[in-house]
């Protein structure tokens, strides 16, 4: 039997929970075909198979979390030469993804595409986003229709009302877990298994930057009177800081084993806040893009936050992190930088004050900023000349 074994999913956590089984035991697979869906700190990630073969044993159950490295599968049968020397080769290092969670797993030198893979045990007709949604309302897809190609969020919001859709066959619908009806319903607790993974990822990424980090942290405000109305405030954010970054560069940086190395493009990771936690998404090279490009790629991650869906090559990279705080509430905070990152920009929620403008008392409207850095590597000249560039771009 050749184990295939939980690759690295480049998360920074050492497991995934098995969230759902696309092949059983006894079953023929092909090469990059689906084996199972799991569920990292922030997303789902579809797992294909290494090689073709025959389905010999699954080491885990739906629901069970696996350590990296552990054995997922077994396989009996036939395979190809490439692939036993696949096997042999050490766990993937990186997942790219290309889809809402469907991503690339590198193997070697090959990459095992994952996109339109024939599963051949039940209609694809749901995205993983959308079964995760499906498995918290306790809706069985896989006896239902969708009315067109893939189920809707408002089908199977419907399907959990009880009103009818159409059926695959008559069988009923699975009794494993328990059906929520929305409004009906207490709030999920933060121990729930959904909520689990993304709260452990934020208490691994705590313990470090408690660990690792040296913090220390400027405030100051910028004034924004003269900003058009309607201007998006992280928009704006996202600006300043890439080009402050260019100014300052060790603040847009990775300090690891003792060496500060400054990174270029700038890529921000942007705090977001949804019910199933903290989500950090990361917007690639902010100063290449457009406005709208970037206000469209914010819609998008909100989107995905609320759907635990943000693909995992949307989840790495970043550079420097931005918490738009202030959209809530708060003017001033002592935000958290986590390694290997040196900075983090925190903004509070602007406010008006009287202050001197052009010899006269005026009211004008500011900006708090709160910047925290990792004074292991980074001097707090440096920190207060990137503060100063930041406050300069906002104006």
């Amino acid at each position: 039997m050749k184990t295939f074994k939980l690759p690295d999913l480049g998360e920074g956590l050492p497991d995934a929970v098995i969230r759902e089984w696309h092949v059983g035991e006894g079953d023929r697979v092909t090469a990059d075909q689906t084996l199972v869906t799991v569920e990292t700190a922030k997303a789902l990630v579809e797992v294909p198979s290494p090689y073709s073969g025959t389905v010999e044993r699954l080491f885990a159950k739906q629901g069970e979390t696996l350590e990296t490295g552990q054995p997922l599968i077994g396989f009996a049968g036939d395979s190809s030469t490439e692939a036993r020397q696949a096997h042999d080769k050490p766990a993937p290092k990186d997942v790219s993804d290309s889809g809402t969670v469907v991503g690339k797993i590198e193997q070697g030198s090959e990459a095992l595409a994952v996109e339109q893979r024939p599963v051949t045990h039940r209609p694809r007709s749901a995205t993983p986003a959308i079964r995760a949604l499906a498995r918290r309302l306790g809706v069985d897809l896989e006896s239902l229709h969708p009315s067109g190609a893939r189920f809707s969020e408002q089908e199977v919001r419907a399907a959990a009302r009880g009103e009818n859709l159409p059926r695959w066959s008559e069988k009923p619908a699975k009794s494993s877990e328990h059906p929520v009806r929305e409004g009906k319903d207490k709030p999920s607790s933060p121990a729930s298994s959904e909520m689990a993974s993304v709260r452990r990822a934020m208490t691994v990424a705590m313990n470090r930057a408690r660990d690792q980090v040296c913090p220390m942290t400027l405030f100051d405000e910028v004034d924004i009177s003269g900003w058009p109305k309607d201007t998006s405030v992280t928009l704006r954010l996202l600006k300043a800081i890439a080009r402050a970054a260019v100014d300052e560069p060790n603040l847009n940086a990775h300090f690891e084993s003792e060496v500060l190395e400054p990174k270029t493009p700038v890529n921000v990771g942007l705090a977001v806040d949804a019910p199933r936690g903290l989500f950090v998404p990361v917007l690639k090279d902010v100063g290449a893009h457009s406005d709208e490009s970037l206000l469209a790629s914010i819609a998008r991650f909100k989107q995905q936050a609320s759907e635990g869906a943000i693909p995992q090559q949307d989840l790495q990279g970043a550079t420097i992190h931005l918490s738009n705080f202030g959209s809530f509430a708060g003017r001033f905070a002592t935000p958290v930088v986590v390694p290997p990152l040196v900075c983090i920009v925190g903004a509070g929620r602007s406010h008006k004050a009287v202050l001197p403008h052009k010899g006269k008392a005026r009211v004008r409207k500011l900006l708090p900023l709160s910047v925290t850095a990792d004074h292991r590597a980074v001097t707090g000249g440096e920190l207060a000349r990137f503060l100063k560039a930041l406050k300069h771009h906002l104006e």
